[in-house]
């Protein structure tokens, strides 16, 4: 199994918890991502707007031909599977799309380095 994570730069910066709380987060994410088979991409502030920004989902992709992927949608009245395909298609662009203006994911830890080390 691969996990491939893109997040946008103000989540790691949205302190939770407080300062230990979220040197921790932080840590355990920087680990994560020298994991081989995970990928973490950070969005930077300096992208600006970008079509990601509507809210979180998953894609989940299963390496059979006979299983179906699906995106998920988590919000605060439930959760959602979408199916269709023109769906998935949509929020594939939108994963290439968010994955594309992301920072390298060699980048993408500095900066998550640099934020554990110096503060949001």
């Amino acid at each position: 199994m691969s996990v491939w994570v893109v997040l946008a730069e103000g989540a790691l910066r949205q302190q939770v918890g407080g300062a230990e709380v979220m040197r921790a987060q932080l840590d355990h994410l920087a680990r994560s991502a020298c994991m081989p088979n995970v990928t973490v991409q950070v969005v930077p502030f300096r992208v600006g707007a970008h079509a990601s920004m509507a809210g979180p989902y998953v894609i989940l992709g299963f390496p059979s031909e006979a299983a179906m992927d699906v995106v998920l949608l988590d919000n605060p009245s439930g959760s959602m599977w979408l199916e269709g395909a023109k769906e998935l298609e949509a929020y594939q662009e939108l994963w290439d799309d968010g994955r594309t203006k992301a920072l390298s994911p060699v980048e993408s830890l500095e900066l998550i380095n640099s934020i554990k080390e110096f503060g949001a």
